[in-house]
């Protein structure tokens, strides 16, 4: 436990850039979008007028719909983070055990006391746990900085911020909805991280060509060779990993329809699972027959992996 963990503050000082720095823009930008809004009504209606009838009419909705309004949109705020999140992860796989074949230190880390099974641990456990928690993070401090400037907004036009959101809104219930989907989106998207994973360990140079040049060339295959659709690949692996993405447990749709908003685990195209933010159905998909083909492809990636790995020199 001691190496892995090592390991781990390794793969943090080494990418500390997409871990911390990342998020820290992100809330960064919530935050001046919010202190921009609050100028640029200042400046239109300078005595708050229309601002403080905001107030006045959201007080006299109920609080039931106040708190669920609340809720709603702090669901919402994740998406942007989830997305950016995706991003970094997926480079950080992709570089994960090709940087230091290309940079030529493979033999040094080698050298080290700590087995290439824990290095491809520490990679893994870094991509599903360490990213998500600093994202989490960075997420509920963003949250709690923006009701701080909300609530002197509306104590500036004599408000109660406490009776009006602060006090019909459990935070912690939503936070913990967004760090559970944000997990089991971990585990769902096993198969893509270790497909990732494998073609780091064995790309000579540019593996986002690698990782994503393949499944195209295949699915173009599969379109002109009517043979190569199988029982298992109903449409091309185009559409297979695109269903795949749509089906995540990651709360990944914020929208709003009729003044009501809409948010919804993945992209609600399919119904192969219920789309509604619930704990029930993120444990319906991790606990589901697509999951099990899901861990037997990722151990093979990964397995691939740790192979190729093992006998890595330099490229």
């Amino acid at each position: 436990m001691k190496r892995l963990s090592i390991l781990l503050r390794r793969e943090f000082w080494e990418n500390k850039g997409a871990f911390r720095t990342t998020p820290l823009v992100i809330g960064g930008l919530y935050v001046v979008f919010l202190l921009m809004s609050i100028f640029t009504t200042a400046h239109i209606d300078s005595d708050l007028y229309t601002f403080r009838e905001a107030v006045r009419v959201m007080a006299d909705q109920p609080a039931e719909l106040r708190g669920m309004v609340m809720y709603q949109g702090i669901l919402g705020s994740s998406v942007f983070f989830t997305v950016v999140m995706g991003f970094v992860i997926f480079f950080y796989l992709l570089g994960s055990l090709y940087d230091d074949r290309k940079d030529r230190s493979i033999l040094f880390w080698k050298s080290l006391p700590a087995s290439d099974t824990l290095t491809l641990a520490s990679k893994l456990i870094s991509a599903m746990v360490v990213i998500p928690t600093f994202f989490l993070l960075i997420l509920i401090i963003t949250h709690i900085i923006m009701a701080i400037i909300g609530s002197l907004m509306i104590l500036g036009v004599d408000g109660n911020p406490w009776t009006l959101f602060l006090g019909v809104v459990n935070p912690f219930k939503a936070w913990a909805m967004i760090a559970a989907s944000w997990y089991a989106h971990s585990i769902w998207a096993l198969p893509i991280y270790g497909w990732l994973m494998l073609v780091s360990a064995f790309a000579p140079r540019v593996p986002l060509l690698f990782a994503t040049l393949p499944p195209l060339i295949f699915a173009v295959l599969q379109t002109w060779i009517d043979f190569l659709r199988t029982f298992t690949l109903k449409s091309n692996i185009v559409g297979v990993v695109g269903e795949w993405i749509f089906n995540t447990p990651a709360i990944l749709t914020a929208e709003v329809h009729d003044g009501v908003g809409e948010i919804a685990l993945g992209v609600p195209l399919t119904d192969d699972f219920d789309h509604a933010v619930t704990l029930v159905n993120m444990l319906d998909r991790l606990f589901s027959a697509q999951m099990l083909i899901g861990l037997v492809i990722a151990a093979v990636f990964l397995a691939a992996a740790l192979w190729l790995r093992h006998r890595a020199t330099e490229s």
